[in-house]
């Protein structure tokens, strides 16, 4: 379902949303940047059935926004983060197990050289799948909606 291309090492922000955008033809996808790789997930992939009830491990960096200004929380509140992924859990089919959280902001550079932050906080720990339609969904569509052109709201299972 996904794919893997090699990256040059400094290659960030708007240059590395351009590579995913090119090799994609324009087609959209999720992305997120592996250090050394970028793993693509086409939005017209066919994601693999998980049956309700399945244990997987995961991990995604999201970005945690609320309402239609992307309000923040504060990097150090883990609760409303994790709080933040449980909610995104049951709309999307899976309950979450355990997690771990690090709030982190990012800093995302335009190709005209103006820059913005956005939220990216890592998450990664155990879900259960509760509703496989959804869950299949999330894997194609993302877990947020905020940040997805620049590498974020990627779950990526094991």
């Amino acid at each position: 379902m996904d794919v893997l291309i090699d990256k040059p090492a400094k290659l960030k922000g708007y240059a590395l949303h351009r590579l995913v955008e090119q090799h994609q033809q324009g087609k959209p996808a999720l992305w997120a940047d592996e250090g050394t790789q970028v793993r693509i997930r086409p939005r017209d992939a066919i994601p693999p059935a998980y049956e309700v009830g399945k244990l997987l491990g995961f991990m995604t960096k999201a970005c945690v926004a609320y309402g239609n200004k992307h309000r923040y929380l504060p990097t150090k509140d883990w609760r409303g983060r994790k709080a933040w992924l449980e909610a995104q859990g049951v709309k999307h089919g899976f309950e979450v197990l355990g997690v771990h959280v690090q709030g982190q902001m990012e800093r995302v550079e335009t190709h005209d050289g103006r820059s913005f932050t956005v939220d990216a906080t890592q998450f990664s720990g155990l879900l259960r799948v509760t509703d496989k339609d959804k869950f299949a969904t999330c894997l194609i569509n993302g877990v947020g909606k905020v940040g997805k052109a620049f590498g974020l709201n990627l779950l990526i299972v094991h």
